[in-house]
């Protein structure tokens, strides 16, 4: 115990040491180097706190190792030791007598020892000090929790949905009202939510809170948060780790601002601050706990925050750099002052000459895989084999991978550029908006395609439409000068309907690929390296296998299915069943179908033991574009990268409410049956809220994680409370009843279902393929 005591105590002042450092060169540095930096800094100090890793030989482990005795001093005897010359024929002298041993004392009459009761009194304090924290954080949820309202105003959801595709947030945010919350702020690492004062708020303050709570998110803020309480707990007797976590609050604050600013226009940067102080103003009494992040802090740091928002400006390569030579001196700083970490090895020596330690050659492994993957980068390149490109670009260092970009940019290969863009963070590349704007202007006059690659990589969505348009329109003009017309989705060539159109570049890539199933000419457009079309011509039935398969091996008996989709309202993040299919080699999938309201929304298929959540087949997901939300394409299953069998085909909701869905899914199989989907499409996902006032009140004798169908108004609700899943189900109608299967797919803190059906027949309900026992209750 005493030796993890001084681990810990050599710990804590080599953290002092980076702690002390990074206050003093705080005010020196303030407006010289970006406040990103000055939040992550912070991680050195953390990281020095945390892991005992410490070169052989350093200060801080000098302060605590006790000194050998050398090697030619003995231990002290009883006797003295006559020193005789040594002589092949003396006898040896006798040995002393013994001397009667003296019992070692007994620990439990000795008591505990200080170093004992001290390691004693740090363990206690930081367990006390982490339940105290991690319970207080979960009272502060479930305050929060008794009193929120989720918001369902559209408005809002559909510019939350808008600010996460802006920022690349992947999972769905929650977004909830609570008017006990002192300002906005995010909560969560799995299951993020934004909970809001009041939701009586302009879509400018909106924008500007989603944008702020986001960027906590994507950055990973609460993670980082939780990093820092833990290192208080186990510093907790050092005043200085309490001024870092402080400090930390502040930087993250500042930093999160500098990162909205960077995004917003310089018009928006006002309305920014404005949304700042009317935070403040409109908020409760429940201010945000540890392990949350807020927008509205303290009036002092809202100063301070204001200030920064009104000295606004971009950092410029000179401060990169800066940053990147301040960071690396005080890691090696902090490497070099090193920890206490046992005792020295007998015959240890830090001198020249002594085997590396494991680390060491870690990093000689990690140069291999390096120098490897660059050799295999620049065989593939000069080889134009894109998939070996592809694999050894990930290991590449950052300033590989730029001459890369900058070399495919230069030779337009537009296959090779992609790769690279799509494992590159422009925002950590700095460059300036000059010389992107410069790459840009010159890609638009040259290369049509980099130019597309480039604005969609750095988000300049109008831009990239604009592009999209004028590029559509030059083709349609190519096209229409070789003899190539398009109706709507459907091309044709001399008159003749086309199946399969293919308009391909010189590096194998693709300008445009569609497919026809009614059509009956595969075209092939070819191009030159200026991206001019050099030959138009009937592709070969080699060259369709080789993309398809055989598309004209299918068997007798095969089929053509048509599922109609007309729901007038689909519940945010349901998922909808529509049926079980037998897909095979050749197979034909087609999907068009439309959404009058909500943000996106996905079809395709998932495998029979697995999760849709988890892994989809053949599937679209899009997003409201141009005032229209739609999902149509077409599909061949090769039945090689996706192997043949059943597949339950889906409908998603996965942001926010779709309403009057309208369209249909088409599939041409070889094998299976057409499965008799629901009669009546007025089957849906429901809330509570949506319910009619006597079906509610019959809820109230609901007991929970019981199964009931209420009777009320000609409908049937399917009810069950205690819930805790996500879940799909699937409708069908067989003999004469309704049937009902339904599937779990991801685990919550609590939930219900809720669905609604004609009251026209018996429902029968099966969940993970058993049957439910229901109870009626009639109205």
């Amino acid at each position: 115990m005493a030796e993890y005591l001084k681990v810990l105590v050599s710990l804590s002042l080599s953290g002092s040491l980076v702690i002390l450092v990074l206050l003093l060169c705080g005010p020196l540095l303030r407006g010289r180097v970006s406040r990103r930096w000055q939040y992550y800094v912070w991680l050195v100090a953390i990281f020095r706190l945390l892991l005992p890793l410490s070169p052989q030989a350093s200060p801080i482990g000098a302060l605590f190792r006790e000194p050998e005795a050398p090697p030619a001093v003995q231990a002290a005897g009883p006797y003295a030791v006559e020193t005789v010359p040594a002589r092949a024929e003396t006898a040896p002298k006798p040995l002393p007598p013994a001397q009667p041993s003296v019992p070692p004392p007994d620990r439990a009459s000795a008591g505990i020892s200080p170093a004992e009761a001290l390691a004693l009194a740090w363990l206690g304090g930081a367990l006390v000090l982490m339940v105290w924290r991690v319970s207080a954080y979960l009272h502060f949820l479930r305050c929060l929790r008794a009193g929120r309202r989720e918001v369902s105003a559209p408005a809002l959801l559909d510019l939350l949905a808008r600010t996460g595709e802006e920022l690349k947030v992947r999972r769905p945010v929650e977004l909830w009202e609570n008017p006990l919350a002192a300002s906005p702020m995010l909560l969560g690492l799995v299951r993020p939510r934004i909970v809001l004062p009041s939701a009586a708020v302009s879509e400018t303050d909106f924008r500007c809170t989603a944008l702020h709570e986001l960027t906590h998110y994507r950055r990973r803020d609460l993670l980082y948060k939780w990093l820092v309480q833990l290192t208080v707990c186990l510093h907790w007797w050092n005043p200085l780790v309490w001024v870092m976590a402080r400090e930390i609050d502040r930087a993250c604050e500042l930093a999160c601002d500098e990162a909205v600013l960077r995004r917003l226009k310089p018009e928006e940067r006002l309305s920014y601050g404005d949304a700042l102080l009317r935070a403040l103003e409109s908020g409760g009494g429940y201010h945000a706990a540890r392990g949350s992040v807020s927008l509205g802090e303290s009036a002092e740091l809202l100063k301070e925050r204001l200030s920064a928002i009104m000295n606004f400006k971009k950092p410029s390569r000179w401060t990169a750099l800066l940053s990147l030579v301040l960071a690396a001196a005080l890691t090696t700083g902090a490497a070099a002052a090193g920890a206490y970490t046992g005792p020295a090895k007998r015959g240890a020596s830090p001198v020249k000459g002594t085997a590396l330690p494991p680390l060491s050659a870690q990093a000689s492994s990690s140069e291999n895989l390096r120098l490897r993957s660059a050799l295999l980068a620049e065989r593939s390149y000069e080889e134009g084999d894109v998939a070996a490109f592809s694999i050894a670009v990930p290991f590449l260092s950052r300033e590989e991978q730029t001459a890369f970009l900058e070399r495919a940019y230069e030779d337009g290969s537009s296959a090779f550029f992609s790769v690279l863009v799509n494992h590159l963070d422009w925002d950590e590349l700095d460059w300036d908006e000059d010389t992107l704007d410069a790459w840009i202007a010159r890609a638009a006059k040259e290369n049509a395609a980099l130019c597309s690659i480039l604005l969609k990589a750095l988000d300049r969505d109008e831009e990239l439409e604009a592009l999209e348009k004028e590029l559509e329109a030059k083709r349609a003009e190519e096209y229409k000068a070789a003899g190539i017309t398009k109706e709507g989705r459907v091309y044709y060539y001399q008159g003749h309907m086309v199946r399969i159109f293919l308009d391909s570049r010189p590096d194998a890539s693709f300008v445009t690929l569609d497919m026809n199933p009614q059509g009956l000419l595969d075209l092939k457009v070819e191009r030159g390296a200026d991206g001019k079309i050099r030959s138009v011509r009937e592709m070969t039935k080699a060259e369709v296998e080789e993309l398809f398969g055989d598309w004209d091996d299918l068997e007798e008996g095969g089929m053509d299915v048509t599922i109609p989709v007309e729901q007038t309202r689909m519940q945010g993040g349901s998922w909808v069943y529509l049926g079980e299919y037998i897909l095979s080699q050749g197979d034909r999938i087609h999907y068009d179908v439309t959404a009058e309201t909500g943000g996106r929304m996905k079809i395709g298929f998932c495998g029979m033991e697995q999760s849709p959540e988890d892994v989809t087949y053949y599937s679209v997901s899009n997003k409201r574009t141009n005032g229209e939300l739609r999902c149509a394409a077409d599909f061949v299953f090769d039945g090689e990268a996706v192997k043949p069998g059943s597949y339950r085909l889906f409908l998603h909701a996965p942001e926010g409410d779709l309403g009057n869905l309208k369209g249909s899914i088409s599939l041409t199989l070889k094998h299976g049956s057409s499965p008799d989907l629901a009669a009546n499409p007025d089957a849906r996902a429901m809330t509570v809220e949506e319910l009619p006032a006597a079906a509610r009140k019959a809820m109230d004798q609901c007991a929970v994680k019981t199964w009931y169908v209420i009777h009320s108004e000609g409908r049937q609700y399917l009810y069950c409370n205690g819930f805790p899943w996500w879940y799909a189900w699937q409708p069908t109608w067989e003999d004469g009843s309704w049937r009902v299967n339904i599937h779990k797919l991801k685990k919550l803190d609590s939930g219900y279902v809720l669905l609604s059906f004609p009251d026209n027949a018996p429902l029968h309900v099966t969940l993970e393929g058993e049957a439910v026992r229901l109870t009626d209750i009639q109205i």
